[in-house]
């Protein structure tokens, strides 16, 4: 068995563990900035909307106030009437008129801490996002090999990933051409070909071939 051979083979299986490190590295970086990129551009949505969409949830809770007191008025009105009765027919529509009133009432009311709710997170949303996006941008800051931040943190990821597919795919290439030159030499050491394994396939065989001649000598 050549154990230079041998030994550029276990250099080659080195060498395809670093390139596998490095591009593992690389889309790690690259799942970041993809994290960053769909944050920023969830808010840079929800502030654009923001104008919009305050006035319309807060007239969504006016308005639920203002059916409110159209429901409290219909309740007052029936409790007149069931007051006024004078027979057990005007008692008893007068008492259901009341109980409608009670339950819508009670709809206006939920209707109301529905519509609160909704304007309250949307409140607590716009104050809010504005600090995480600068909080995103501090994170951006600290993404290694990637292009400095500009003004706009979605189009500073939309340079990021560019640059990181592209080292990702030039280690793709220099893997390849590892595992290719480290295939056609295992193939020569065994006399057999070992297309399609791995680099630490082919040296495995390779050194299972080498201590058993060992072992016969």
């Amino acid at each position: 068995m050549d154990e230079r051979a041998v030994n550029e083979l276990r250099r080659l299986a080195g060498l395809d563990a670093e390139l596998s490190e490095r591009a593992s590295a690389v889309r790690e970086l690259d799942d970041r900035v993809a994290a960053l990129r769909e944050r920023a551009e969830a808010i840079d949505t929800f502030l654009s909307a923001y104008p919009d969409e305050e006035p319309r949830r807060r007239r969504e809770l006016e308005d639920a106030h203002e059916e409110l007191t159209h429901r409290q008025e219909e309740l007052a009105a029936a409790k007149r009437r069931l007051a006024a009765a004078q027979s057990d027919d005007e008692r008893i529509h007068a008492e259901h008129e009341v109980a409608r009133a009670v339950d819508h009432i009670a709809v206006a009311e939920t209707r109301i801490e529905r519509a609160r709710s909704a304007h309250d997170e949307l409140e607590r949303d716009a104050a809010g996002l504005p600090r995480e996006l600068n909080e995103l941008e501090a994170g951006a800051r600290t993404v290694p090999d990637v292009p400095p931040l500009g003004s706009s943190l979605v189009e500073w990821a939309s340079r990021a990933h560019a640059e990181l597919f592209v080292a990702a795919g030039q280690i793709d290439v220099q893997r390849e051409q590892v595992i290719r030159e480290a295939n056609e030499l295992a193939s020569m050491l065994l006399g057999e070909p070992t297309y399609g394994a791995t680099v630490a396939q082919a040296l495995a065989r390779v050194e299972g071939l080498t201590s058993a001649h060992t072992r016969k000598q």
